[in-house]
């Protein structure tokens, strides 16, 4: 074996050793740059475990294939020797081989298919702190394995230190080690750049700008292939003759990978990634980093039944170790594009994809292993409950799980596709209705529209726009055009992949226009007929879609929506294909029912009901219905109606109104009665009580709005609190004079009560609401109006003011109304409504 040079992690060597011995999980952390993907695996071949298969497990495609290089390189031999690599569409291994770079996805199948795993006593998992789905669920295959089948089988969980702490508290019972890491200092400096601009021209100039002007290799980290593109691009004519550009993701050739991570023979080299560079990939000879602050997360959209690819901000421990890229080999500096203020508000961690994630593929495999609940298994974490009953009722939906969640004969044959569910479903449907019924070339479709809804839309781009025809798509995937790109070859292998695990050779042999039927199977959802106008679509489940103006689908009456993007409030068919509604029916995919249904008619403000012929939510055809009107459909109507609309569609009245703001008023200030506030929220959420008993006959607005909400609102309430509620909060108060004066109730302690000034003669003390008999009063605010009707002094303490500035207003209203009477002691006085010559 090759002697390698001095890592951090040799300094745990014999420990670690050892502890394989005796314990069966073990988790090491340790910072990048310690050695622990590329300096501890070869450890191994010289130990016992190496008799059987050693799996080295990464999160990235890329980073497998390369790490595998890599190791077979310090071994001298070529890859596929000693050291291999297995991926979904390749595999580098022979006989020979005893350490398999794969990824988690591989090691869930390799255990689906041998739950004893065998062949294997010894599981390491790289990176395991990034948390993917796919980590998470090979985790927990391969713990349930250990802990129940296989007491000899190793688990080494690799982290690195941000993480290191929440796996010891998940998994108490695991022997844990530390490394330190290998680095050196790196100076951190903040450059924001204004996201509200053009974000690409000025990530453009700030690359250019900082890399030119550094004498080494600069790492650009960036959210996705697009931004990569977008820079390869402009800047391949504008560095200087000593600088290699370098992108690196994952659809690029190994060759083109390698270029991005070995050293440049100059010394200068410029390297464009994803966040793939964070960890596991040792970039050589980079000694600057600039660090864009975002990412591309999968994040679950039921909206769109697909997983999206979404921006967002790292967390705090990526920005760490993206930095800390800069320091593998000498000081390094870090450029971020954001602000520090903008860094200390980030999260320490980002969420776990478990929590955001599409969870249908994540509990297939779980039922295939047997279980039928994700608690079962020795999860790390579990996802939202809802989501996760939410999912299986889908799979029940697909028929890929029974009503015990256990796997049905059709669920076990798409088990076994490499690929989503809804696409596995798909083409073992296609199978079965070119068999049966004489589906041409189904099969063919099926696979091939799996691999291309699997990658990025092959038009992605200016192409895309107004396009959102498969068939064109499929279209240029077979032909001689796209046959030399890699994106076109990748999806063609894995059609062909795909097919072969059905025992079928793949042919590009098939009728575009049978696209549609069959991802009616995948999604039947989203099968929508057109509303006739504004490229508006109504889809199976209800939701509105839309299509671009000038897109040529706009012709079809039925489509069904592969896959759809948010566009300004609104689910815009990025990809579709057209459909005859006859076609499904005839081979069974859909079913039309004739019911008869109400709805609301805006335009006439009543409830109208029809016999439709409906195809989930989408209505095919509609006459008017005689039926006599079910009240609780008649409730349920308006209860949807108001929840929609609000409260002031009801155009209440003023004195409703009133009430409402006494019942709030009581709630309050009066809190013995224990009275719930009935502001709007209250209402809506509690319609049974107070509005549905009175609606099952009203079938429109105008009845509606002659309702008694008085009464209506004060049925919630018994006798006796209704009682209460006059006493408390009465409506009016009647002075002296006898007339009644209403009281105004609003968010105030003190409830507000307003009449001309001679009317409040002879109180000398302010009058009272609420719970006066226990002395619990609260007085009223008294506003005093001239003999005009103009306010002249509001005061919630009579007795106080007609001591006091009394005085004053006594003498101001003198001189304007000398023909009313305006005593000195008007605490004492008669009260009067008229003037002094008809007292």
């Amino acid at each position: 074996m090759k002697v390698l040079s001095a890592f951090p992690i040799e300094q745990l060597k014999s420990s670690f050793l050892s502890a394989l011995g005796s314990h069966s999980t073990i988790v090491l952390t340790a910072p990048p740059g310690a050695g622990k993907s590329t300096i501890l695996p070869l450890w191994l071949l010289d130990t016992e475990f190496a008799e059987q298969t050693i799996y080295l497990l990464q999160p990235r495609r890329v980073a497998a294939k390369n790490i595998a290089c890599y190791l077979a390189r310090q071994l001298g031999e070529s890859v596929g020797e000693t050291i291999g690599y297995r991926l979904r569409n390749e595999t580098k291994v022979s006989k020979h081989t005893r350490l398999e770079v794969i990824t988690e996805g591989i090691l869930i199948q390799i255990l689906q298919n041998d739950p004893e795993l065998a062949q294997s006593a010894l599981i390491l998992f790289d990176e395991f702190h990034e948390r993917s789905i796919q980590a998470d669920i090979a985790f927990a295959l391969a713990r349930d394995c250990q802990q129940g089948l296989r007491d000899d089988l190793r688990l080494v969980l690799m982290s690195a230190t941000l993480a290191g702490a929440q796996l010891d508290a998940l998994l108490p019972d695991a022997y844990q080690l530390s490394s330190e890491g290998r680095s050196f200092d790196v100076s951190i400096t903040y450059q924001a750049i204004d996201k509200r601009g053009l974000w690409r021209e000025q990530l453009l100039k700030a690359v250019k700008s900082i890399a030119i002007n550094h004498a080494g290799s600069t790492l650009v980290f960036l959210s996705g292939v697009a931004d990569i593109k977008y820079l390869a691009e402009h800047l391949e004519q504008q560095l200087p003759d000593d600088m290699v550009l370098a992108p690196l993701y994952g659809e690029l050739s190994l060759n083109e990978q390698q270029k991005a991570i070995q050293p440049s023979d100059n010394g200068r080299k410029l390297v464009l990634a994803t966040n793939v560079a964070e960890t596991s990939l040792t970039i050589e000879g980079i000694t600057q980093v600039i660090d864009s602050g975002v990412e591309k997360v999968a994040i679950f959209d039921a909206h769109k039944l697909t997983n999206q690819l979404v921006e967002k901000p790292i967390s705090k421990a990526s920005a760490i170790q993206r930095a800390g890229r800069a320091g593998r080999v000498a000081p390094g500096t870090c450029v971020r594009l954001y602000s520090q203020e903008d860094f200390d508000r980030r999260p320490e961690q980002a969420v776990s994809d478990i929590q955001q994630t599409d969870l249908i593929p994540v509990l297939i495999e779980a039922a295939r292993w047997g279980v039928s609940d994700l608690a079962q298994l020795p999860m790390i974490e579990l996802p939202d409950s809802a989501k996760e009953k939410q999912a299986w009722q889908e799979l029940i939906e697909l028929n890929l799980v029974n009503s015990h969640r256990r796997l049905t004969s059709h669920g076990e044959q798409v088990s076994l596709l490499s690929c989503h569910p809804r696409y596995g479903h798909m083409i073992v449907q296609a199978q079965w209705f070119e068999q049966s019924k004489g589906l041409a070339g189904g099969l063919n479709l099926a696979c091939l529209l799996a691999a291309m809804l699997e990658e990025r839309d092959v038009f992605a781009g200016h192409a895309a726009r107004g396009n959102a025809d498969i068939g064109a798509r499929l279209d240029w995937l077979i032909s001689p055009k796209a046959s030399h790109q890699n994106k076109a070859k990748r999806i063609v292998q894995q059609a062909g992949q795909l097919a072969k695990q059905l025992k079928h050779h793949w042919r590009p042999e098939f009728s575009r226009d049978d696209a549609g039927v069959l991802l009616a199977l995948a999604y039947p959802e989203r099968i929508a007929k057109t509303r006739g106008a504004n490229s508006s679509f109504i889809a199976f489940n209800g939701k509105g879609l839309v299509l671009d103006e000038q897109d040529r689908l706009n012709e079809t009456e039925f489509l069904v929506a592969a896959q759809t993007i948010q566009l300004a409030g609104k689910q815009l068919i990025s990809l579709a294909a057209p459909v005859d509604l006859a076609q499904l029916e005839a081979l069974d995919i859909v079913h039309t029912n004739e019911q008869d249904r109400l709805f609301y008619d805006e335009s006439k403000d009543k409830i109208i009901s029809e016999k439709q012929l409906l195809l989930g939510e989408i209505v095919i055809k509609s006459a008017p219905s005689w039926a006599v009107i079910a009240p609780d459909l008649v409730v349920d109507m308006w209860r949807r109606q108001l929840q929609k609309k609000g409260l002031n569609w009801l155009q209440w009245p003023g004195n409703i109104e009133a009430l409402q703001r006494r019942l709030i008023w009581l709630a309050h200030f009066q809190p013995q009665m224990a009275l719930p506030i009935i502001d709007e929220a209250w209402l809506l959420a509690h319609l049974d009580k107070w509005f549905t008993p009175f609606i099952g006959d009203v079938t429109s607005k105008k009845q509606l709005l002659n309702l008694d909400y008085q009464t209506m609102l004060l049925s919630i309430f018994s006798y006796d609190v209704q009682q209460d509620i006059k006493r408390f909060a009465p409506t009016s108060f009647v002075g002296p004079t006898g007339r009644k004066c209403p009281i105004r109730y609003d968010d105030r302690v003190s409830p507000v009560v307003s009449a001309p000034m001679q009317e409040f003669y002879g109180l000398a003390q302010s009058p009272q609401v609420g719970d006066c008999d226990t002395g619990n009063g609260i007085r009223l605010t008294v506003e005093m109006l001239s003999p005009a009707g103009r306010p002249i002094q509001m005061t919630a303490d009579l007795a106080g003011f007609w001591q006091g500035s009394y005085k004053d207003v006594q003498k101001d209203m003198k001189g304007r109304y000398p023909k009313h009477y305006w005593p000195d002691d008007p605490a004492n006085a008669k009260a009067t409504n008229k003037t002094k010559k008809y007292m």
